[in-house]
Order: structure tokens, then C-alpha cells, then sequence
């Protein structure tokens, strides 16, 4: 509800700051089309060089998604650029007397502007300063919601860990020419008819986010061997937020998936997406999205 001409006047910067607002939305209503328009908007900026760096401003609730995104279509980019794309937002609302967006914006800009920090897609809430990959929203409600287990892997004025698997970026699909994929969950009694259902909408991938170690229910699972027989992508994230999802399972369900690595279900379903529209590239000898896919989670 603020508009950007009042957040860029709440900024202690030695730069100029040029804004552009895409949107105003809830990030709720983040859709596909304007990760499009992001990703354009990002990678022009980062081939300007008149431009040190990005700060995005983004609500708190698919922030981890549009992180990943940027991850992956920019990462690289960034990198040999020695630049930094730096996403932040806001816990409180910004008439709350602890409101902790001005705070998080600064320090936004101040890593952008540090020159001789590392270069990449950074995440920053709570004073924290995350890889992009790794950010995931693990509480509700707390000015911590993104501090939680293994997220942190850089602090202010410290040094970034790699844990990029981002060797080259992949293309961005147009506006209207994302794949369609879906995320079902596991759960006690978990059944497949919807699988059905969603190969009649045209569903081109399902992200499972699976119990435990990705695992899958076996009324379930039958539903998603036959989406994968009649040629649809299937990938095993997990429902729990920590850890990682093998290449395999020990029962030997659903042996023609892949394991999401350490994505959880809304991050994986980004790669997804990004991996099967790679793989419609009109590239000679174009990879598969199983090797875009294995190349993403490394």
C-alpha cells in the first residue's frame, strides 16, 4: 500500500535510485507473467552499466519462489557481472511502530553497494542475509520467519557460500508460455483421482510433496506412475522444509521420478517449470528436463 516513491525516500544511499513498480499486488497473487516481466526487467539492469545493482521488493509469502526464479534465469548473469540482486520485504505492516521493512530495505541497498562483497541473488529479511536458493518462509507471523535451520549462508560483511548449482542461466518463457505444473501433497489416505484430472486440464508436470523422505501413499502413487507412463514430468519434493529428497526411494515407488534435492515443493515446482521449458529450446542437441532438472538440484 506504500508506493515506491515513498519507500526510495526511506533510503540512506551514496546512488542514485531509479524506480520501476511492475506491480502492487499481494504476493499471494503472484502469477507467472510478472516472474516474466521480472526476470526481463533484472537481466536488462544487469547488462546496463550504468546500474550497480537490483533491489526487489516483493511480499513475504512467495518471496522464496520469485528468489529461485531469479537463481535461475539470472544467476550467472549476475555473477560475471559483479553484481548483486538483492530481494527483501517486510514481516510488519509499514504503519506498525516495529515496522521492519525501512530496515531491511537499507540494508538491501548497503549490500548492493558494497562492491567488494560477493556477487549472485541474495534474499534479505531480519537483518539476514540468505542465498537465494536456500530461502524459504518457516514461520507464519515472526520478524524471523526466514531465519530457521540451514537457510543462512551469509552475513552482512561476511563471505557468501557457494551453493549455487547455476552454471549457465536458462531461457525465461514468455508470458504465455509457461508449462502448467501442479503440486499434490501426501497425506494419510491420500488418493490419485485427481491425477486424472489434471491430465484432462493438461497438467505437463506434478511436483509430489511427498511425506518424510518424499515418500507416497500407494493409492496415490498409482495414480502418478500412469501421469508418468503417458509422458507427464513428475518430481518428489517434501512436505517437511529441511533436508534433502534422493534420487530414489528404498520401496522403489514411482523409480522414474527425481528427487528434488534440498527444493521444497513451491521451489521445486518453479525448477520444474523452468527445466521443461528449457527443454522445448530450439537449441541443437537440447538437454532433457530430466538433465536441466538434475543439473538444477546438483
Amino acid at each position: 500500500q506504500v508506493p515506491i516513491e515513498t519507500l526510495s525516500g526511506q533510503i540512506k544511499s551514496k546512488l542514485s535510485i531509479k524506480n520501476n513498480q511492475l506491480s502492487n499486488i499481494d504476493s499471494c497473487d503472484m502469477t507467472e507473467s510478472l516472474l516474466t516481466q521480472l526476470g526481463q526487467e533484472v537481466v536488462q539492469a544487469l547488462h546496463d552499466p550504468h546500474i550497480v545493482g537490483v533491489v526487489v521488493t516483493h511480499g513475504t509469502d512467495t518471496m522464496e519462489e520469485t528468489a529461485l526464479f531469479l537463481e535461475l534465469v539470472c544467476g550467472h548473469l549476475a555473477k560475471t557481472a559483479g553484481k548483486k540482486v538483492v530481494i527483501t520485504g517486510a514481516m510488519l505492516p509499514a504503519d506498525h511502530p516495529r515496522a521492519d521493512g525501512p530496515e531491511n530495505l537499507n540494508r538491501a541497498v548497503a549490500l548492493v553497494e558494497d562492491q567488494d562483497g560477493p556477487s549472485g541473488i541474495f534474499g534479505l529479511m531480519g537483518g539476514k542475509v540468505f542465498q537465494a536458493r536456500s530461502m524459504a518462509k518457516r514461520h507464519t507471523s515472526s520478524l524471523e520467519a526466514f531465519i530457521s535451520g540451514d537457510a543462512v549462508n551469509l552475513d552482512l560483511g561476511g563471505q557468501a557460500k557457494d551453493g549455487s548449482q547455476v552454471s549457465e542461466d536458462l531461457p525465461i518463457p514468455s508470458i504465455d508460455n509457461w508449462p502448467r505444473v501442479e503440486i499434490v501433497t501426501n497425506h494419510i489416505g491420500a488418493k490419485g483421482d485427481q491425477i486424472e484430472v489434471y491430465k484432462k486440464l493438461g497438467v505437463q508436470g506434478i511436483v509430489l510433496a511427498g511425506t518424510g523422505g518424499g515418500t507416497v501413499h500407494h493409492d496415490l502413487n498409482a495414480g502418478l506412475e500412469a501421469f508418468m507412463k503417458d509422458g507427464g514430468a513428475l518430481v518428489r519434493s517434501s512436505r517437511v522444509g529441511l533436508g534433502k529428497i534422493p534420487s530414489q526411494l528404498s520401496n522403489g515407488r514411482l523409480s522414474a521420478s527425481l528427487g528434488a534435492g534440498d527444493l521444497n515443493p513451491p521451489k521445486a515446482r518453479i525448477a520444474l517449470q523452468l527445466a521443461l521449458f528449457a527443454s522445448l529450446d530450439a537449441k541443437a542437441n537440447a538437454l532433457s528436463w530430466q538433465d536441466i532438472f538434475a543439473r538444477i538440484v546438483g
